[in-house]
């Protein structure tokens, strides 16, 4: 397969002031051999560290956690172990399910949620750490205050660089199903495979944000239905096991059989890549990463924004831009609408 890359160029004036940046977070600092640069631009000595870490009530754990050095939030329940598990909104197989072939168990999205409010509550209570809102941020391999980055993001004081943001891909394989995913009968299925390999299974809580920002498409006037697959999609053969464009082909490749309808989406989760998320443009896979190796979006921005690519938006990174999830300023920043052109191409996407 044949696949173009590319990634967009981030100019946003409000963050960015061309390539110059602050150089110091004190610029009387002494630079010495135990100082840490983050993306070439913002620079702490161990000391200043230990300091944010105080000012923010960092623990060693929620230092740990960020670094993958904690147990999964989800070991010992049904969702992290060796069973094929289905997940739908009414706990009822969709119709070209068989049991024993396509899963081994069926619940509910009520349960699901309930199974995973139970483990962070269990978690936070043995490990003080809570997976839905990690207070550490790895960036160029460093592990930050996630409060310190929003302060440094919006001063302009650490550049949002490509690593740390969507990408699009572009396939041109023909197949018996439509490539472009396209409503039928006002429904679209977005089928959720978070990665079950120990390197790439998520770390993190993104269970309700892959239901908020999956449901925003219904401002189009379709009905959105959920159906996540547990213990399916290994990708532990891909590498460099960072990369996004490779990761993204393998959900492809490995998860392609659930497409028997112009309708479905699939919507593959892991742990780490080299970007929030990738996706097909006018196409139906995307991939989203509870962590980046540059600066973390929103789990439900990312959803959002990835699928819009699937649908045909494209990144839209002006500093002129409207308001819009396709902005990555304002995707970083939690926003949750489009601008009226994005809004209009994810209309046409669907029902065209």
């Amino acid at each position: 397969m044949k696949t173009k890359f590319g990634i967009g160029t981030l100019l946003l004036a409000i963050f960015l002031a061309g390539m110059a940046f602050v150089p110091a977070a004190n610029a009387e600092t002494e630079k010495n051999s135990n100082e840490v640069s983050i993306e070439n631009s913002i620079t702490y000595t161990d000391a200043e560290l230990q300091d944010l870490y105080i000012k923010y009530n960092i623990s060693e754990n929620d230092i740990k956690f960020a670094r993958g050095e904690l147990p999964n939030f989800l070991n010992e329940t049904i969702l992290n172990g060796d069973i094929k598990v289905i997940v739908t909104e009414d706990g009822k197989p969709l119709e070209n399910m068989k049991e024993g072939i396509d899963y081994d168990m069926i619940i509910s999205e009520s349960e699901m949620l309930s199974i995973v409010k139970q483990a962070e509550k269990d978690y936070f209570d043995k490990y003080g750490v809570d997976p839905s809102n990690p207070k550490i941020d790895i960036v160029d391999g460093k592990a930050i205050p996630t409060e310190e980055i929003k302060i440094l993001v919006e001063n302009g004081d650490i550049e949002l660089s490509d690593s740390s943001m969507s990408s699009t891909v572009t396939n041109c394989l023909v197949r018996s199903v439509s490539w472009n995913p396209k409503e039928v009968n006002d429904r679209i299925y977005v089928h959720v495979y978070p990665a079950i390999d120990s390197f790439h299974e998520p770390s993190q809580n993104y269970y309700q944000d892959t239901i908020d920002g999956s449901e925003r498409f219904e401002d189009f006037g379709i009905d959105v239905y959920l159906v996540w697959h547990y213990d399916i999609w290994d990708a532990s053969d891909e590498v460099p096991a960072y990369n996004a464009s490779n990761i993204l082909e393998d959900l492809m490749d490995d998860c392609s059989y659930i497409r028997d309808s112009d309708n479905d989406i699939v919507l593959g989760w892991v742990d780490l890549l080299d970007h929030n998320g990738v996706a097909y443009g006018n196409g139906p896979y995307s991939l989203c990463a509870v962590q980046a190796s540059g600066v973390d979006w929103p789990h439900d921005s990312i959803v959002q924004h990835e699928i819009s690519h699937n649908f045909g938006a494209l990144d839209q990174n002006s500093p002129l831009h409207p308001t819009c999830i396709m902005n990555y300023a304002y995707a970083y920043g939690g926003t949750n609408i489009w601008c009226t052109s994005c809004g209009n191409t994810v209309n046409n996407g669907i029902y065209n």
